[in-house]
């Protein structure tokens, strides 16, 4: 037994990639998903619209919860409530502010109304939650004014008060004085200086509190979401987990498969035949493509059934975003067996590709609430950009067009991992099937 432990030692310390995988990969999991773990997101991106967006800005920048959690990307008093949906389609912003002209006065929830894009569910509950506290802020300021107009006027009602007494004073004097005066004529009696009376006061004036209308700060009444009203999660969380399980399927599957051609000794038959790897590459993952493509119909229909999940867009469109992940994916899965000497790395590779994409994609976490560099690795996984475009077909029924930058991503992550994937394969094929 002795022996048989230090062989199998032997053996793992010899095999350095299946070490790097067990002791360095698992330490940087941890270090990057620890920075990528928080659902919180601090700041909202807010575009205020209407045609008194300069006066709520305004009032927005003396605000210190809205300075600290409400990022102002721009103010547009064209822009109308019903052009609202088309600005969040487009991914402008995480929400925007509409005004109606008003008093000065008046409390923001009075004259404010905030739209939110449902889609975007972490950012929709985060703008949600810093709105209210932008109002309620505001009404505690307008509250606290109004406190400091009413101290102001008990002063005054007090200091009119005293120059009443000293008036009913003074007269009482001048009346007992007059009255003994009556009585004899003849004495000296001290009048009282009626030149140092005070004035007589004003009643003071309450302050205005018209502007204060509480029942504005009802949520139902000052938020409208979009796109996903009930801020359901499967509505959310449904057009990326196609995505997973795409990426899942096109390249453990696909990695696996190739490998074997190596373990096989297949490989080697094909070095010597007269193919260019890019054929070779698109001979070995036809079958793949086609079973990705039928996996991504189904897990699609079943997801829109089982979950009642909308499906507002284009078929066709959303049939391209597909097939074009399906290319990233299973281009992902024969650089994976290329780099790869046997079934049991392919899969420890694939595994290792895959996780990052669960929780660097806001998939799980929303990609706003990610530490900066960790948020830039999750930019470069091809399920973050699936993840965005999906949602924007399924649940606002976005054109190509506005889901140009995602679509964009991937075709070009399509072509670059296949480049490579090409060059491997050839220089693989050289070697007559060994890895170099």
């Amino acid at each position: 037994m002795k022996a048989m432990v230090v062989k199998e030692f032997r053996e793992l310390v010899r095999d350095r990639r299946t070490v790097a995988l067990l002791l360095v990969i698992p330490l940087l999991l941890l270090v990057v998903f620890g920075y990528a773990a928080n659902f919180a997101v601090d700041q909202t991106r807010v575009i205020i619209a209407g045609e008194d967006a300069a006066r709520v800005e305004q009032t927005l920048a003396n605000n210190e919860e809205a300075r600290e959690h409400l990022e102002i990307v721009r103010t547009d008093p064209k822009l109308t409530s019903a052009q609202v949906e088309e600005v969040l389609r487009r991914g402008e912003a995480d929400a925007v502010i509409t005004t109606s002209h008003s008093t000065d006065d008046a409390v923001l929830a009075s004259d404010t109304h905030l739209w939110v894009d449902g889609s975007r569910l972490f950012a929709a509950q985060s703008a949600q939650g810093q709105w209210m506290k932008v109002l309620a802020s505001d009404v505690r300021s307008h509250v606290s004014q109004i406190r400091q107009d009413m101290d102001a006027a008990r002063a005054d009602a007090t200091q009119a008060r005293e120059n009443i007494d000293d008036i009913r004073t003074k007269v009482t004097d001048l009346r007992q004085a007059l009255t003994q005066l009556r009585t004899n004529p003849s004495a000296r009696v001290e009048l009282p200086d009626l030149d140092a009376l005070p004035d007589v006061p004003s009643i003071p004036e309450l302050p205005d509190t018209s502007g204060l209308d509480l029942d504005a700060l009802n949520q139902d009444q000052v938020v409208t979401v979009v796109f996903n009203p009930d801020l359901k999660t499967s509505w959310v969380m449904v057009p990326g987990l196609i995505g997973l399980i795409l990426t899942f399927v096109g390249t453990v599957v696909t990695s696996i498969g190739l490998v074997r051609e190596r373990e096989t000794g297949t490989l080697e038959q094909l070095a010597v035949m007269p193919l260019r790897p890019s054929a070779i590459i698109a001979g070995k993952i036809a079958p793949y493509f086609l079973l990705s493509l039928i996996d991504a119909g189904i897990i699609t229909t079943a997801a829109v059934w089982l979950f009642d999940v909308p499906f507002t867009g284009a078929i066709w469109r959303f049939s391209f975003l597909a097939l074009v992940f399906v290319f990233v994916v299973l281009g992902m899965g024969v650089l994976i067996s290329v780099v790869s000497q046997n079934t049991g790395q392919a899969v420890q590779m694939a595994i290792m590709m895959v996780m990052p994409q669960v929780l660097l994609s806001g998939l799980v976490f929303p990609l706003e609430s990610m530490s900066a560099g960790v948020r830039w690795i999750g930019y470069l996984l091809p399920l973050t950009w699936f993840n965005q475009a999906a949602n924007g077909i399924m649940l606002k029924a976005a054109t190509l067009s506005e889901l140009s930058l995602p679509v964009g991503i991937l075709v070009l992550q399509a072509v670059l991992i296949f480049t490579l994937a090409s060059v491997r394969m050839g220089r693989l094929l050289r070697h007559g099937g060994a890895t170099k």
